[in-house]
């Protein structure tokens, strides 16, 4: 049994409204495979556009981290989400609900 692997997400620093910040994504291959052809896709509606990068393949059992900076405009609950996919391994998610402070 395969438990659904999913995605960490993880914010660095302060979350004030222009302020550049940056948040990782983190993800751990469970499967006793390389996986290949990875992609993954992070966006954050009101925060950053929709961003992607290739990968290529992660071994099994390494980990594989992301850090993407961004810059949030306004203050508010946001919510960041990520996607992984690969050949083997589909629609992988993780999501963040974080809280952009006022200047």
């Amino acid at each position: 049994l395969v438990h659904c692997p999913f995605l960490v997400l993880q914010t660095k620093g302060e979350l004030v409204a222009g302020k550049e910040t940056s948040v990782i994504v983190e993800f751990t291959n469970p499967l006793k495979q390389t996986l290949e052809n990875v992609t993954l896709r992070l966006e954050g509606p009101g925060m950053l556009r929709t961003i992607k990068k290739q990968f290529g393949r992660i071994p099994m059992n390494s980990t594989l981290t992301w850090e993407v900076k961004f810059t949030p405009m306004r203050p508010g609950l946001r919510r960041l989400i990520a996607s992984l996919n690969s050949d083997a391994l589909r629609h992988v998610y993780g999501e963040l609900n974080v809280q952009i402070q006022k200047p």
